[in-house]
């Protein structure tokens, strides 16, 4: 339990344990899932209030439940982890952790999505964090009704950038989970022209179809419908973001991931071009006080983790990862 803090936590998780074992739980009727829209004040550097919106997606009582809080990566909002069911298959990670008896709170981040937007050039990666931030202070303070006590940061992409960061300047959760991201140095298949050309169109910066489907996605290994869907619900990105997402990829090791000190887990894909699975051998150096480190890695799986065949297996090990910080 080294990295998980309190005895209250630790209580939290073994209940919540408990009632997940294999045969009591998961062998009952499933119960509909239900789906929750939250607005969370957040008061950013200018002194202004902004609204952060998020969907919390549980069954049953909110009781003994630790909270996943889901970070998107660029061009997405909370959509990205409640994909509809598309030829019949089921692709919402958040409905599907829901059913594993968490709570899950999927947001959208300023300036996605329905959470209010402001200058793209002033909302960066350090106003992300402090965003990220206030939510979990919003969360934790609801604890006595909710027992939200353990929360867990659960980022893809450029959204584990800003949970990295944020656990990294405020420590506000028990572990962390990426999927798509690497704070160990990595090159990224796009041209400086590109990039430059995309930091010009303005401070809302919107990303080509085709070059989201090729940067996103393993076309062997993902249905080419979902890839479809994907780029049709395609959001917008600020430039502020943007920039200091290139800038932290040009600067490896300029997010203090040695002040990370709970759990964390790394989850990569063979076929990622953004965040390849081939650098996961130096990824776990990254977080040297951190007392549990899992670099994992899913075959035949793009950027898009949801949107691929492999993700209820991915999925699958996120759930058993953070169920094993119990025991």
């Amino acid at each position: 339990m080294r990295g998980l803090r309190g005895l209250g936590t630790w209580v939290a998780l073994v209940l919540w344990a408990v009632s997940v074992v294999p045969g009591t739980a998961w062998a009952r009727e499933p119960e509909d899932v239900k789906v929750e829209r939250r607005e969370f004040p957040v008061r950013l550097s200018d002194g202004r209030g902004y609204s952060v919106v998020g969907y919390l997606y549980y069954q049953g009582s909110l009781k003994n439940r630790p909270v996943q809080i889901l970070a998107h990566g660029i061009t997405y909002n909370h959509g990205y982890w409640d994909l509809p069911d598309i030829d019949g298959e089921e692709y919402s990670y958040a409905r599907y952790m829901a059913r594993q008896h968490y709570a899950v709170l999927a947001l959208d981040l300023p300036g996605a999505g329905e959470s209010e937007r402001l200058d793209g050039d002033t909302l960066d990666l350090a106003e992300s964090a402090s965003a990220l931030h206030q939510v979990a202070q919003q969360l934790h303070a609801t604890a006595e009704k909710n027992t939200f006590e353990t929360l867990i940061y659960v980022g893809h992409s450029n959204g584990a950038l800003i949970s990295t960061y944020a656990q990294a300047l405020y420590g506000d959760a028990q572990a962390v989970v990426m999927t798509g991201w690497l704070n160990t140095s990595h090159d990224v298949p796009v041209s400086p022209e590109v990039l430059g050309a995309l930091l010009e169109q303005g401070p809302y910066i919107r990303i080509p179809g085709e070059m989201r489907g090729a940067l996103f996605y393993d076309p062997a290994n993902a249905a080419p419908a979902v890839i479809a869907y994907d780029n049709s619900v395609a959001d917008t990105v600020t430039r502020g973001q943007f920039r200091d997402l290139l800038n932290t990829l040009a600067q490896p090791g300029s997010i203090p991931t040695w002040a990370i000190s709970v759990p964390v887990m790394v989850q990569l894909g063979e076929k990622d071009l953004v965040a390849s699975a081939a650098h996961a051998q130096n990824e776990a150096q990254a977080y040297p006080h951190s007392p549990r480190v899992w670099v994992d890695t899913l075959g035949n799986t793009g950027h898009a983790f949801n949107g691929h065949y492999s993700r209820h297996e991915g999925w699958e090990r996120i759930d058993a990862w953070i169920h094993s910080l119990a025991r």
